[in-house]
């Protein structure tokens, strides 16, 4: 499954966008190819300390979570997730993103790498 994540997200694997900008970008690549997802967002424990959480965005895809990055995140990478016990599940919601064209995202991706440099 991990080679379907590489096969769909590679040329993205540099990108650094916004925690939800990922998460439009992610559905808008799924959607252009007729796959199933869902975007939540959902409470995650800190590896060093359970009891502090921090919001995140996710998608759910096949049976793999890909990470956009946490809620006020400005500057993610798209990750494949693979700590599940890390996420509070009671804390799941599901979000309505936009679906955006391929021709959207680029321009989305071409505004951030010019925000990114001025």
């Amino acid at each position: 499954m991990s080679t379907d994540f590489e096969t769909f997200f590679s040329a993205y694997r540099d990108l650094r966008l916004s925690a939800f900008d990922n998460m439009k970008l992610i559905a808008a690549v799924l959607a252009d190819a007729a796959e199933p997802y869902e975007c939540v967002e959902a409470d995650l424990h800190d590896e060093d300390n359970p009891q502090l959480q921090q919001a995140g965005y996710f998608v759910r895809w096949q049976e793999m979570w890909l990470f956009c990055g946490v809620s006020n995140d400005y500057h993610a990478q798209i990750t494949l997730f693979t700590q599940i016990e890390r996420i509070n599940r009671a804390s799941i919601k599901v979000k309505v993103v936009p679906i955006m064209t391929m021709q959207q995202i680029s321009f989305m991706c071409v505004e951030s790498a010019h925000f990114d440099h001025c």
